[in-house]
């Protein structure tokens, strides 16, 4: 796998969280990967950046039009940060606007009664849409790993969640695309 992947949101939204998930998955599954992040002031709800690159790659800087995808927990991150998606590249947001790989991961972990499980359900989502080059399994071992024991079934469930809803649209748009082509 080859693939460079920005990831931003404001501090408390899990950035450092998900990019620990994503590396050691990643690492679990076999593939190279390695990371950098900027957290300046995230504790006051400030701008927080991570950068992961998957494959045989010497420096974990992006620079800007490289990415193949941006990850966005809050949608002024994630359009402040778009140069760095290269042409061509996927923006994942977590918002409640319509569009492809807009997903309302907030509302959905709300309705998993973990309201600050938003982070792993963008990040269910966005690792459905890698598969099956990845499975979820090592992911959800590392997040089984991370989780405090009070937050450790609702981390499951949001990860797991963000996955099937991914997989669920997938199929709509695809079977949305069938018919498009014969009527």
């Amino acid at each position: 796998m080859d693939l460079q992947m920005v990831i931003v949101g404001l501090g408390g939204e899990g950035i450092i969280f998900m990019t620990r998930v994503l590396v050691e998955g990643f690492y679990r599954s076999g593939h190279p990967v390695i990371s950098t992040e900027t957290h300046g002031m995230a504790m006051r709800g400030g701008s927080v950046t991570s950068q992961i690159k998957i494959g045989d790659y010497q420096s974990p800087l992006i620079r800007y039009g490289e990415a193949g995808m941006l990850l966005g927990t809050s949608v002024v991150e994630a359009q402040r940060n778009r140069p760095f998606l290269r042409e061509g590249g996927t923006l994942f947001m977590n918002t409640d606007q319509q569009g492809d790989y807009c997903v309302d991961a907030t509302k959905i972990a709300h309705g998993l009664g973990n309201p600050r499980g938003g982070n792993l359900v963008l990040l269910g989502y966005v690792l459905a849409h890698l598969a099956p080059a990845i499975s979820l399994e090592p992911f959800l071992e590392v997040v089984k790993g991370l989780s405090p024991e009070r937050f450790l079934s609702g981390n499951v469930k949001a990860l797991q969640e963000g996955w099937r809803v991914a997989l669920k649209a997938d199929k709509k748009r695809r079977k949305g695309k069938g018919i498009r082509r014969h009527g």
